[in-house]
């Protein structure tokens, strides 16, 4: 026996609007009335209705199909991202495709007609290079487009990105008030934004700190054993690398030799790996030789990895709101496809500090 497919028309009747307020908040439009939001989606969980994306696709002449594009397959922070933005189109009768152009330019600059070719019914991306990337093919040809985390100087379009320069001021702050007195700052290229805005962020507020000299800031100091004597916080140091692992690791591994820093704040998660592997082998190594050798540094990472709860010391670190990040982007996506005219957005989500061993107070 054949049982009837509810339809539009079933959800409209159970809450008691029209179908075009059903349509409406069924595609993800965001000036729909509170109430009448939620009695379409009560009507939609109760008839069991399903949108037809295969009509909607007919309708707008674009697939039921949205692509996030990323410039990294291994990080996590894109992942997450990824895992959000499906969770979000899934229940709005959207498959996703996913791309990585692998932090490579031309990889990127083939990919964009790909989706045009395809008529892809939307874009969330992260593309390779906030100055040279080029979106004209997604933009001339009406493709709705979500950037993440780095923006085009040059195109106006929605924008989901972490106020990075909140997350540098919280993690000076915070090491500040650690006691720890001489951090360097492991960021990548002077062009990225992302990562350029923590370093000032880092920047601005250790100089702030450190000329105000409050009493916290003496507290800390008083309370920080190895910090006793130090003095005033003296002026970061500032190493680039590419925001892999392998840059990390190498750009940490100069840092302990050196034997300056008492602490390193790592601006990606990738590099934080790789500072932490280079504090993991020097520690290794002096319990090998029996001896105490030279102090480990702390350690501040950026984005809270599985790796960074599970090893010990436990890792510190700046919190993206990574999963805030997918769906905020997916839903400015669904309004922007619904309503291409309105004016390009820029959110800012708030990071966070979480702390844990590897910048806690040392006892004696």
């Amino acid at each position: 026996m054949n049982v009837r497919r509810p339809t539009i028309l079933d959800v409209a009747s159970a809450a008691g609007v029209s179908t075009a307020t059903v349509s409406r908040v069924v595609n993800g439009a965001q000036n729909v009335d509170k109430e009448l939001s939620r009695r379409v989606r009560s009507a939609v969980r109760s008839t069991g209705y399903v949108p037809n994306a295969a009509g909607r696709s007919l309708r707008s002449g674009a697939s039921a199909q949205v692509a996030v594009v990323t410039p990294d397959a291994e990080n996590p922070y894109f992942t997450r991202v990824i895992s959000e933005v499906e969770r979000m189109a899934r229940g709005q009768g959207y498959s996703v495709m996913v791309a990585h152009t692998e932090d490579d330019l031309e990889r990127e600059r083939e990919v964009f007609p790909q989706l045009v070719s395809r008529q892809i019914a939307g874009v969330i991306l992260t593309v390779v290079d906030e100055n040279l990337s080029d979106v004209t093919p997604l933009l001339a040809a009406g493709t709705p487009l979500v950037l993440v985390d780095r923006r085009v100087h040059g195109a106006d379009v929605d924008l989901v990105v972490t106020d990075n320069l909140d997350a540098g001021r919280r993690g000076a702050q915070h090491l500040a008030e650690q006691g720890f007195r001489r951090p360097v700052v492991l960021t990548g290229p002077e062009g990225l934004t992302s990562t350029e805005d923590r370093v000032r962020g880092f920047l601005a507020e250790w100089s702030r700190v450190g000329t105000r000299g409050d009493d916290a800031l003496g507290a800390a100091a008083d309370d920080a054993p190895e910090a006793k004597g130090a003095g005033a916080l003296e002026a970061p140091r500032v190493i680039r690398g590419d925001l892999h692992l392998d840059s990390g690791r190498e750009a940490t591994q100069a840092v302990l030799a050196e034997g300056w820093a008492d602490v390193v704040y790592a601006t990606n998660n990738r590099m934080s790996a790789g500072a932490f592997e280079a504090m993991r082998g020097l520690d290794r190594a002096g319990a090998a030789d029996g001896a105490d050798g030279p102090g480990i540094p702390g350690l501040l990472a950026t984005d809270d990895d599985l790796w960074t709860r599970l090893v010990t010391p436990s890792v510190s670190v700046v919190q993206q709101p990574i999963r805030a990040t997918g769906r905020t982007a997916a839903r400015l996506l669904g309004q922007r496809m619904q309503e291409p005219g309105e004016d390009p957005s820029t959110i800012l989500l708030h990071p966070r500090i979480l702390e844990r061993e590897s910048t806690r107070r040392r006892e004696g």
